[in-house]
């Protein structure tokens, strides 16, 4: 195997794939980047841990000699990283067992694996159920992922369930039962049957490094328990998450006492300094406490250890009981808050008493919403 290729190029590549191999040693194979190259289909990359499978090819280069080779996926990343720009000649030397990689006047001898034990992945073999555009897909995921669990003892709450429904409507849900973040999309295949799978973050987090701001169209389809995410020249397979998603929409309220009206950059501004404040060991999970009072709200964060904050909120509007104090985890009502901050002028938050679920949603579009369990607190 002998090739050239630009620096740009093959980082460009690399970056897509390599994260997807193993970084552990169990099976050194599994931390591979398989690297193919043929006159069919130029570069071909290949990573998998065998939870999830990337592959991915550019024709951008110049072949002297086809073949393959399998090397340590995160160690020829990084070198191809620090690369000067340029072109790069990569040959195997079968008798050295060894990948040479040629930069200018200089070169880098990288170790192989044998090829014999990476597996046979089936990237070919897809099942095509939906087409979504990129930018749709990219912005249902920054919407919801951040809501799913890190570790649940019911996996499915550390995924991200996508619901198709009659219409067709897709709805995209994530939740670790103490918030849920839901996403809506009319879908134009007016064939398509209602079906729903669950995705786990991890693949969430390679697909939103990967999707862009486009209309272009990335097809969705599956094998056995797997989902690929597909464009051209670039696929992604992951396992899926087994397990019955609860119902999610009767978990979001439909009657409410108090709407808040609020500025979300001010809003996040003072969440962000409440979150400096130290927890105690008696209540560790980071809070604040949110009082509304004659058409004014006052947020209160308070530590033993260090101190107590009290801030007014400017410019908020009041419609309905104006008398209620609520406690939500910082973080997670600061997380939220983020989603709409140089979104949108103000947000809505409703309220049903102190121990009710909140709704927070832009009052500008309903196609997206988020739902916050408040805590119970001593105070």
């Amino acid at each position: 195997m002998k090739f050239s290729i630009e620096k740009k190029e093959l980082s460009a590549l690399t970056m897509l794939v390599y994260r997807a191999a193993s970084n552990k040693n169990t099976i050194p194979a599994l931390s591979g980047l398989l690297l193919k190259v043929d006159n069919d289909n130029g570069l071909t990359m290949i990573a998998t841990d065998m939870e999830i499978g990337i592959k991915a090819s550019t024709d951008q280069i110049t072949i002297e000699q086809e073949g393959s080779v399998l090397i340590n996926a995160h160690y020829f990343a990084d070198l191809i990283k620090l690369l000067p720009d340029g072109p790069v000649i990569l040959q195997l030397n079968q008798e050295t067992s060894r990948l040479n990689v040629n930069y200018g006047r200089s070169c880098s001898f990288l170790n192989i694996y044998s090829n014999h034990e990476y597996p046979d992945l089936p990237f070919e073999i897809i099942n095509h159920r939906l087409a979504i555009p990129q930018s749709i897909l990219k912005e249902a995921l920054r919407k919801t992922a951040f809501a799913a669990a890190i570790t649940h003892f019911r996996p499915v709450f550390t995924g991200v369930l996508f619901d198709i429904l009659p219409g067709p409507i897709l709805k995209v849900v994530a939740s670790d039962t103490h918030r849920l973040a839901y996403y809506m999309y009319n879908l134009e295949d007016e064939n398509l049957e209602p079906f729903r799978f669950i995705i786990p973050t991890r693949t969430v987090n390679e697909l939103l490094r990967i999707l862009e701001d486009s209309d272009e169209m990335i097809n969705i389809g599956f094998n056995e328990n797997q989902v690929i995410f597909q464009q051209e020249n670039f696929i992604l397979l992951s396992r899926l998450l087994e397990g019955q998603y609860p119902n999610y929409e009767q978990v979001i309220p439909t009657s409410f006492n108090t709407t808040l009206t609020i500025n979300p950059g001010v809003l996040a501004t003072t969440l962000e300094r409440a979150r400096i404040m130290p927890t105690d060991d008696k209540l560790k999970i980071p809070h604040v406490q949110f009082t509304i009072s004659d058409n004014e709200g006052i947020i209160n964060t308070y530590s033993e250890l260090m101190g107590e904050m009290e801030e007014f909120l400017e410019n908020i509007n009041v419609n309905g009981d104006n008398n209620i104090k609520i406690a939500f985890n910082t973080n997670y009502f600061l997380d939220i808050v983020k989603i709409f901050s140089g979104e949108c002028d103000s947000i809505e938050i409703k309220l049903s008493g102190s121990l009710g679920p909140a709704l927070i949603k832009n009052p500008e579009k309903d196609n997206y919403l988020y739902i916050l369990v408040p805590l119970r607190t001593s105070n």
